[in-house]
């Protein structure tokens, strides 16, 4: 099957605004052994050092820079790699979607590497995060459409119109109404590939967010190389640094928790029942965020519960961020804590933080465990028992010295 193997994207003129002056991205860096701090930079080769004005930083140091946003409104395409972007329009033309953008203006995307269409976004950015991963994590042999009732129709996947959505069950062809229809799986292809071990997450305004395998800026053009092998190419940008909000590099030199196997869980409900701890999710499932911080890495626990990790010979620091995540609606408090083990049996407390509630900005977490066997991250609940108590862990992870 022939496939595209570039989307053009044109810019939405009327979205201009004065920021597109900036010859440069400009927002807080964490790289490993730093405190954070404010930089600018216009060079992200995937490897070797990105740079800016008087800057010369080597990739694998950096841990991220700047914050992504939320998706609030239309469309969502979900890629096999776990990108991700907002559109609105979406059609279908043989082997290729169509769609307009709210940055951009029409996009022309190959089907080939899609999972699935999420059709309306949620107001609640965690269900838009839900539908997501529900997507990604299809494993399902036939293309499914999960309708609006909570039911679902497993077939092929014919056509995107405006109005409808064109479906082969058997030897039935089904129109149905694109109202009814909520979100659309695509059947995989091909086996599951492995984690992508290099590359450059990079978020945009609108949420959207893209695993690059390269990145170009020049001639006020933005190019992205997608590790399925096609490339995004942005048209009549006036200044690509403008709608830029976030990068991640891969394959630096830290060891998040959410990517490691735990040791250890306990957990006590009070009010609430016992959760399970989350792997780069809030305890609800949904995007770790707090008082507008937002994570692709990290935990996500509910007081009471303690959760314990091996450290290994390499790791010479402990990092994080906490905070209550904002689906809490500024409620919820709680004391986080530390504690690590010289023995893997005895521990001593090494951090303990302020009272951290709903709303609070998030509080870092920064500790030595050079020489340690184990650390346990611990969180308590504070006043109000243990409601809504939704603690995040953003960027847990062990740097080398």
């Amino acid at each position: 099957m022939s496939v595209f193997r570039f989307a053009s994207f044109v810019l939405l003129i009327g979205l201009a605004s004065p920021c597109l002056a900036q010859s440069a991205l400009t927002s807080q860096i964490q790289t490993i052994g730093q405190p954070e701090r404010t930089v600018s930079l216009n060079e992200f080769p995937l490897s070797g050092q990105w740079t800016g004005p008087g800057q010369n930083i080597d990739v694998s140091q950096i841990v991220r820079f700047g914050n992504p946003g939320l998706i609030k409104e239309d469309s969502v395409v979900a890629l096999e790699d776990g990108s991700y972007f907002a559109a609105k329009e979406l059609r279908t033309e043989g082997v290729t979607l169509h769609a307009y953008c709210q940055l951009w203006d029409e996009m022309q995307v190959p089907l080939r590497p899609l999972r699935g269409i999420l059709l309306r976004a949620h107001l609640d950015p965690d269900q838009t995060r839900q539908s997501l991963d529900r997507i990604h994590n299809y494993q399902g042999s036939h293309d499914r459409l999960l309708l609006s009732n909570g039911d679902y129709i497993d077939g092929t996947f014919r056509n995107l119109s405006a109005l409808k959505v064109e479906f082969q069950v058997g030897e039935k062809s089904l129109e149905l109404d694109r109202r009814r229809i909520e979100e659309i799986y695509f059947a995989q292809t091909s086996a599951t590939s492995a984690p992508p071990q290099q590359g450059v997450w990079i978020g945009f305004r609108d949420g959207s967010m893209f695993l690059a395998q390269n990145i170009r800026l020049a001639d006020d053009r933005v190019t992205l190389q997608m590790r399925s092998g096609f490339a995004l190419r942005s048209s009549a940008l006036e200044n690509a640094y403008a709608y830029m909000v976030y990068l991640r590099p891969l394959g630096n030199d830290v060891r998040y928790l959410s990517d490691l196997d735990a040791i250890g869980f306990k957990t006590l409900g009070f009010l609430a029942p016992s959760w399970e701890y989350k792997k780069d999710r809030n305890i609800l499932g949904g995007t770790l965020k707090s008082d507008g911080y937002i994570s692709q890495k990290g935990i996500g626990l509910h007081a009471t519960a303690r959760l314990a990790y091996r450290v290994e010979a390499s790791d010479a620091r402990f990092k994080a961020k906490v905070g209550i995540d904002d689906d809490t609606d500024g409620a919820g408090s709680v004391v986080f804590k530390v504690y690590v083990s010289e023995t893997g049996s005895q521990w001593k407390p090494v951090f303990e933080s302020p009272i951290v509630r709903g709303g609070d900005l998030p509080v870092d977490v920064d500790v030595p465990v050079k020489g340690m066997k184990g650390i346990a991250l611990v969180v308590e609940f504070a006043d109000g028992a243990d409601v809504l108590d939704h603690a995040n862990w953003f960027d847990a992870r062990f740097e080398p010295e």
